[in-house]
């Protein structure tokens, strides 16, 4: 709020402007009602015109102006009614402030299609004066248009000629007319048009909206007149030529973005004007950027007058901090169920008002793969994550992240995006160049890719098994490690260069884990998922291993500190609360999220999040995907039948050994017959137990908790607890 207790707020620019000249506020009161008068006195002056036309009145004023309708504009003297009635359509929707100014091309287009309209009837009737005298085909003025022609070029010239005229001139009008008439069925009914001395208009929508449909009429200070432009369309010039061992991109759907209308921006832009000014505080809404979910003002901020010393008040400027609290009252009078401020917008000298559009647009994945912005990534691993509040294409390259995570309550959209990652890395990836590890512990959502020739295995959902699938993971990140030392290259690609010129050397793939919910691993072992997926964000980059984590729950004991310090690109759907918001951003906001997609993407160069609505890959376009590269894989087998088919995922064997201990291992054993004799472990009685040092000690306490005998380690040095006691004994 500006102003203290007891101050009296500034005046708000109407009043301003009346304050300094009265004239102009007693103008202003006069001219909406007579915008009002003229538009009846237009549409009373074409229904008396078209009874004359029809012959239906015998007024001698009304008979003697349709007499001479007819006798200068022909047949198109009929027009003359639906063009007065259109003016006072313009008059009413200027009234309510729905317009913007006069597009003077279309009216000279207009008048040029008319003439050569007349023109082309009178070439048609042979440039018979007496017929156009009489009202007949183009009247006196086509007549004159026709005879001018004709006695230079000839009667076929003048046809060919006029025709042309009205197809150059009446084609732009036809579209520009046809988008008048959608953004008018989309924004207000036609009844409207019935009630111009209403306070205001009728708006109501058949369908369900849950953004702000603005109905009050608005002062004439606030009425704003920006136009809605058609999107321009984000397919490269030439179309970028795909891999022949990639699939087409005709396996993904095209969607049609919905587009908000002209009045929808005016009013919103003039609300949000109001509303700061009931509060004192002058802004002007100075452009605005219209993306699939939301539309972002840009706002700036204006002055007000404060008391100053003997020589008058001094300006200053309204303060950002101001305008943001008041995001609230926003919501209210656009009636919105949430309103973001991005305050300032980064790079920009605006504040950035973010209201959610009344009618969403879904965004497909494949318009994005084919936009200029993916298509100059060039990486193998680049990812397309949505579009932005301006509707352009955003993408990302996993490679350069190194590692994503996601967040967000159910049913914001994580599941889906990683979905849509997963797509996007199999449309841009063979088996040989790509190899993807599963792990989905809510066993429904990543199950659908099973049988995909780019995964190891199959989609792990067994939390007992999803522990030793990340510690397999880590072996083999230190495998691949000797390897590249052993080649003396600094990273996966120069390795699998230099591989290419070896004969027999192994070629490493890109290893990409797509992990679902974080929380129930951190749940059933949080010790050892902290410590591989620390490990693993910390060193994998090098061997082309990366790591996507989503997580329902991001809170402090889910997403560690080590784990969030690991993982700098980051992606928050809608949070129930600005804590959780700060927890995986380090900042508020995703607490004002739409939900279904709506998110907030925080890259590792970015120094503030950028909003976007993701992408959406439907079940049929992930069906089509699989069995295409199963068709390949299964082409590729019947080529080769020498070559080996993977049967079983590489981490069985760690598996195994898990669930089953070397009984070779006599210390191992002694140990568990400690344990569970004297109901207490540590590592200091195993030491005097099996008379073995501290190291070796700690290892084993490590092992036994990996099997499931004792728990996690306890604070102040006390003992684990033992999960398995001498009663169970037999069961091993």
């Amino acid at each position: 709020m500006s102003g203290r207790p007891g101050e009296a707020l500034p005046p708000t620019p109407r009043a301003k402007a009346a304050a300094e000249d009265p004239r102009r506020d007693l103008l202003d009161r006069l001219r909406e009602p007579a915008e009002d008068l003229g538009a009846l006195a237009l549409i009373a002056a074409a229904l008396l015109i078209l009874l004359a036309l029809l012959g239906v009145t015998q007024g001698s004023l009304v008979l003697t102006l349709a007499a001479g309708l007819k006798r200068w504009l022909g047949w198109a003297a009929w027009l003359v009614p639906g063009v007065l009635v259109l003016s006072a359509v313009y008059l009413i929707r200027a009234r309510i402030g729905a317009v913007g100014p006069i597009a003077w091309r279309m009216v000279i287009a207009a008048e040029a299609a008319l003439a050569g309209l007349l023109g082309l009837l009178g070439v048609i009737s042979g440039t018979d004066l007496p017929a156009a005298e009489a009202g007949g085909w183009g009247g006196l003025i086509g007549w004159g248009i026709a005879k001018i022609l004709v006695d230079s070029i000839g009667p076929v010239f003048s046809a060919i000629v006029l025709v042309a005229v009205v197809a150059a001139a009446g084609l732009p009008l036809a579209r520009r007319l046809r988008a008048k008439l959608v953004e008018l069925r989309a924004s207000e009914p036609i009844a409207a048009f019935a009630v111009p001395m209403a306070a205001a208009p009728a708006t109501a929508e058949a369908e369900g909206a849950s953004a702000p449909k603005p109905t009050r009429r608005l002062p004439r200070e606030f009425r704003k007149s920006f136009t809605v432009t058609e999107s321009v369309s984000e397919k490269p010039s030439r179309a970028a030529a795909r891999d022949e061992n990639l699939p087409p991109l005709d396996l993904l759907e095209s969607g049609d973005s919905a587009r908000v209308t002209s009045r929808e921006i005016n009013q919103i832009a003039g609300l949000i004007e109001k509303t700061l000014a009931d509060f004192g505080l002058p802004a002007k809404v100075v452009d605005f950027k219209t993306g699939p979910a939301v539309t972002q003002f840009a706002v700036e901020p204006g002055f007000v007058e404060r008391p100053g010393d003997e020589e008058g008040a001094r300006k200053q400027k309204v303060r950002v901090s101001q305008i943001s609290a008041l995001a609230s009252d926003l919501a209210l009078a656009l009636s919105s169920p949430t309103i973001r401020i991005e305050a300032p917008v980064p790079g920009q000298p605006y504040v950035g008002i973010e209201v959610p559009n009344r009618r969403s647009a879904m965004v497909r994945l494949r318009p994005i793969l084919e936009s200029d912005s993916f298509q100059s990534i060039g990486s193998p691993l680049a990812i397309a994550l949505g579009r932005d509040v301006a509707g352009a294409a955003v993408v990302a390259d996993l490679s350069g992240m190194p590692h994503l995570l996601i967040a967000g309550t159910t049913g914001s959209g994580k599941s889906v995006c990683i979905t849509a990652i997963a797509a996007c890395l199999m449309m841009n990836n063979t088996p040989e160049d790509l190899r993807l590890v599963m792990i989905d512990p809510k066993m429904v959502e990543l199950v659908r890719f099973n049988g995909l020739p780019h995964l190891y295995g199959k989609v792990e959902t067994d939390l007992e098994r999803i522990v030793g699938v990340l510690r397999w993971c880590t072996v083999e990140m230190d495998r691949r490690y000797k390897l590249l030392e052993g080649a003396r290259a600094r990273d996966l690609d120069s390795y699998n260069k230099k591989a290419r010129r070896r004969p027999g050397a192994e070629r490493l793939p890109r290893i990409v884990i797509l992990l679902d919910e974080l929380a129930d691993l951190m749940m059933m072992a949080p010790d050892q998922t902290e410590r591989t997926l620390v490990r693993l964000a910390q060193m994998a980059r090098a061997t082309g291993i990366h790591l996507v984590v989503a997580t329902q729950r991001p809170s402090t004991d889910i997403v560690t500190g080590l784990i969030k310090a690991n993982f700098p690109a980051r992606i928050s759907f809608a949070v129930a609360s600005s804590v959780d918001s700060r927890v995986i951003l380090d900042t508020q906001g995703a607490e004002t999220l739409l939900g279904r997609g709506d998110m907030l993407f925080l890259s590792a160069e970015a120094s503030a999040p950028l909003r976007l609505q993701g992408a959406f890959v439907s079940d049929a376009e992930i069906q089509r995907l699989v069995e295409y590269w199963k068709a390949e894989a299964q082409t590729e087998a019947e080529e080769q039948p020498e070559r080996p088919a993977e049967v079983r995922p590489p981490w069985e064997e760690i598996l195994t050994r898990q669930a089953i201990p070397d009984e070779s291992d006599d210390v191992l054993q002694r140990a568990i017959e400690v344990v569970k004799k004297t109901g207490n472990a540590s590592a200091s009685i195993l030491q005097r137990r099996l008379r073995i040092g501290y190291p070796r000690a700690a290892r084993l306490m490590d092992e036994l908790e990996e099997l499931g005998i004792v728990g996690r380690s306890q604070s102040g040095g006390r003992t684990r607890e033992v999960l398995r006691g001498d009663d169970d004994s037999d069961d091993e």
